[in-house]
């Protein structure tokens, strides 16, 4: 039986000031353990905000967000910053990384906060970073590796604790084509090896063929979706035809 790691029901977002903005109008969305979705949309359509909201970076004016059966806006800050920490893995375009620490501190650090046993964090430290291709550059400062490693790193930072969760936004927008190819193969791994879920925003529909399923978002609402099934060329044709048909291509931010 598929299980559920993420609902979302009714999400309504709205911004009020001189004039109420409604980001997001009520969407209904569920994903699957092990499932891999892009979501995509022209600009200003609430894919970022969307996601924001899931991410627990943005509190939802109405509506549930429900992550591992969880509500994460029922929890009080503790509980709420343990739950980010261990429930939940961020990729960003920016990397995010701490650029006083080296590559190996980057990465354990969702372990060190968490108190963990050193030997438990280096058991698991050395299992990511085997897997991720990335062993002999630990001891290196992030100003002295490429931007294909730094997101490496990035990415070994958010599945260390082994998230059932990996959050994504526009993880490739900094990388040239080799580093897009090597880091959305690295995605496909992460999602089969760890049964990592993952919800990644992207504006490029190549990044988008390598998901399970894209949903597309316009005016706040999910507008569409598409699922890949055995011709990744024919999904990537799909996506750039619903892309086109809503107005924003494959450059569209």
């Amino acid at each position: 039986m598929t299980q559920t790691i993420l609902e979302v029901k009714q999400l309504q977002k709205e911004y009020t000031g001189e004039v109420t903005f409604k980001a997001l109008k009520g969407i209904d969305f569920h994903l699957n353990k092990n499932e891999f979705v892009a979501v995509m949309g022209p600009s200003g359509s609430g894919k970022t905000t969307f996601l924001n909201c899931i991410s627990i970076i943005d509190r939802p004016t109405h509506g549930t967000v429900t992550i591992n059966s969880k509500n994460p806006f029922e929890l009080n800050d503790e509980e709420l910053a343990k739950f980010r920490r261990t429930e939940l893995g961020f990729v960003f375009q920016d990397f995010n990384l701490v650029h006083t620490l080296t590559v190996e501190e980057n990465i354990l650090l969702p372990l060190a906060l968490d108190s963990m046993q050193e030997e438990e964090m280096m058991k698991r430290l050395a299992k990511v970073v085997e897997f991720l291709g990335i062993e002999q550059i630990l001891k290196k400062r992030t100003f002295e590796i490429s931007g294909g490693q730094k997101q490496r790193v990035a990415i070994a930072r958010a599945v260390i604790h082994e998230p059932g969760l990996l959050l994504a936004d526009e993880p490739t927008g900094n990388l040239d084509s080799k580093a897009v190819n090597d880091v959305m193969g690295l995605f496909e791994s992460i999602n089969r090896a760890y049964h990592t879920a993952i919800l990644m925003v992207t504006h490029d529909a190549y990044v988008a063929s390598f998901a399970h399923r894209v949903i597309f978002i316009k005016d706040g609402i999910l507008y569409n979706q598409i699922h890949r099934g055995n011709n990744k060329q024919h999904f990537y044709q799909e996506i750039m035809d619903t892309l086109t048909f809503l107005g924003g291509g494959q450059n569209e931010v």
